[in-house]
């Protein structure tokens, strides 16, 4: 059997039909999504054009306070009146951290989150970069796809000469880390989800990106967080959603929009988990990632474990996810007469890929392996055996399961739901 053989061989797969057949299904979704959404070619390229020249400030928090509470960094540009908060990253302690930003002046400052509200008062430990008010910090000037890396802030203690914090304003537009929604919201519908595709600025300032919790917090339950993959939503998780002992786990879904660079989603996820733990506080959660999700799962596992953390991952799982890259994806970097962002991370042998397989997966934290095929084939109909499994993710995963499903149709697989209602029962036992 084909099957049979590619799983014994991983390696000998003809690639020049499959990087053929991929090419072909890759050209023809192109133009059945551009006629039937009305997106032009000029708007998807100027989209593209927008995420490419996002450019990075970076930069260092070390703590002398003598508290260990968790640390917000904040990013502000100044307005008329009063500054604008544009991003906040929370880290659980002294450690790195990453804003993405287009071409513009910005300034920033930290603080620890002594009592846990998300907001800063004057009693808090905090440092402003370059300064002792927000009017006299230093500016950080960002140029277009550039890199600003900041000298290491260090918080000693309150800040003594501050602006007035009410002329602060400390809500980002369109961020709902935290937000309960449930999964027939319209923000989840897949035009919403093809939108974020193609159209991945548009996504943002009509939807957002969110953490989403699909219920109350309740701290004996482990938070279970589903990442969809390209042109996808968490509505494609609502049978397994379904699946969950309440008592026992509670969903969180990510909605991003899936045009956008991978690093910047993977830098959200790892952001928004600090910042929930320290509004709702955890020992451990999962991570269950579809499709190109798996590879935005592994970036934030990588991500997550090299910084200071409280919480554990106790648990994490991808599903038919081309952890090896797509050659389809990699003919449109090259080829296509427009470039999705996220195209160039998922590319074959892409610098995203390079990064997050090199790294060595840590022991401690269990890896289930899920991959699927139809009626004998060496793909599932979008990804092929050879990326969904490869030798090196084989050695590092706890175990390996198998399904004769299609790649979205696993995620409706009753045989699949059962297997993962037992992976995840099991794992407290």
């Amino acid at each position: 059997m084909k099957l049979i053989k590619t799983l014994n061989n991983l390696g000998l797969l003809d690639q020049r039909i499959l990087l053929q057949n991929l090419t072909r299904t890759l050209l023809t979704s192109v133009v059945v999504i551009l006629l039937s959404s009305g997106c032009s070619l000029l708007e998807i390229s100027q989209q593209s054009e927008g995420v490419n020249k996002a450019g990075t400030i970076s930069g260092h928090v070390d703590i002398e306070s003598g508290s260990d509470a968790p640390v917000t960094i904040l990013l502000f540009t100044k307005q008329e009146f009063a500054p604008k908060l544009e991003r906040k990253y929370v880290l659980q302690g002294a450690g790195e951290f990453r804003f993405y930003a287009q071409q513009g002046t910005y300034y920033v400052a930290a603080f620890q989150d002594t009592n846990r509200d998300t907001l800063y008062q004057q009693t808090e430990p905090a440092v402003l970069h370059g300064g002792t008010d927000l009017f006299n910090a230093a500016p950080v000037v960002l140029q277009s796809s550039g890199h600003v890396e900041l000298d290491r802030l260090v918080i000693k203690g309150p800040i003594a000469n501050q602006t007035n914090r009410d002329n602060i304003s400390f809500e980002i537009e369109q961020d709902h880390t935290g937000e309960i929604a449930s999964l027939d919201d319209p923000r989840f519908s897949r035009e919403i989800g093809s939108l974020g595709l193609w159209k991945p600025i548009s996504f943002i300032d009509q939807v957002g990106i969110g953490l989403y919790m699909l219920s109350s917090s309740e701290a004996k339950r482990i938070p279970v967080i589903f990442i969809h993959g390209a042109g996808g939503t968490p509505l494609e998780f609502v049978e397994l959603v379904n699946s969950l002992d309440s008592k026992r786990f509670e969903p969180w879904v990510l909605h991003y929009p899936s045009g956008l660079r991978l690093d910047i989603v993977s830098d959200y996820l790892v952001k928004s988990i600090n910042q929930l733990e320290t509004q709702y506080p955890f020992d451990n959660f999962y991570l269950i990632a579809h499709s190109m999700g798996g590879l935005v799962m592994r970036s934030t596992v990588k991500k997550y474990t090299e910084s200071e953390h409280h919480p554990v991952i106790g648990l994490t799982m991808t599903i038919n996810s081309p952890m090896d890259g797509m050659a389809s994806a990699e003919f449109g970097a090259r080829s296509s007469p427009i470039v999705i962002p996220s195209w160039r991370d998922i590319a074959q042998n892409s610098e995203f890929l390079r990064i997050i397989r090199d790294w060595p997966w840590p022991e401690e934290i269990p890896y289930h392996l899920v991959f699927s095929y139809q009626g004998g084939d060496s793909d599932d109909g979008v990804v092929d055996l050879e990326s969904q499994i490869p030798l090196s993710l084989q050695a590092e995963a706890t175990r390996l399961y198998g399904f004769n499903a299609g790649h979205a149709t696993i995620l409706t697989n009753p045989v699949f739901i059962q297997r993962f209602q037992n992976i995840l029962n099991n794992s407290l036992l």
